[in-house]
């Protein structure tokens, strides 16, 4: 004897599969934002920094220009 699948069981497994495939919606959420561009930042700047100061160990030539342009007003 075949045991009757009803519509509520279908749909729940169906809706069950398909879960699977397609990633949940994601909550917004402010905290998160607000870590994600402080940690964005706070990375820029400090590539900017150890671009600078492999500048400064690299070139002999133009030492003083360098530092002049990058860290003087």
């Amino acid at each position: 004897m075949a045991k009757a699948t009803s519509k509520k069981a279908a749909k729940k497994t169906a809706k069950k599969v398909l879960s699977g495939w397609f990633p949940a919606p994601r909550q917004a959420s402010t905290l998160n934002d607000v870590k994600t561009a402080v940690l964005l930042v706070s990375l820029t700047l400090n590539l900017v920094v150890f671009i600078a100061w492999l500048i400064l160990r690299i070139t002999t030539v133009y030492d003083q220009q360098v530092y002049n342009f990058l860290f003087v007003r």
